[in-house]
């Protein structure tokens, strides 16, 4: 529970007066489903490694058009890399 001041700053007496913009604060800031989609990816993308037979090779899964394939991890992760020109 917020606390209560005698003297709230900008952003608090902003918030206190306009209850449409707190409540998109509030949700903007709230952990809860925040990343839903990127555990849905990562759920799925478990479930390809492990068919594929992945684990302990130098291989991981890459989805390349709209197909799971077992691929050099090297390749995999420089595709689309923060150097990539």
């Amino acid at each position: 529970m917020a606390r209560k001041v005698s003297n709230p700053g900008k952003t608090a007496s902003h918030y206190r007066s306009n209850p449409k913009s707190r409540a998109k604060h509030v949700e903007d800031n709230s952990p809860g489903g925040k990343y839903a989609h990127t555990n849905a990816y990562k759920r799925k993308h478990a479930k390809l490694a492990k068919e594929l037979g992945t684990e302990g090779t130098n291989k991981d899964v890459s989805l390349r058009n709209g197909r799971a394939t077992a691929e050099n991890l090297k390749i995999n992760r420089a595709r689309g890399g923060s150097k990539r020109k």
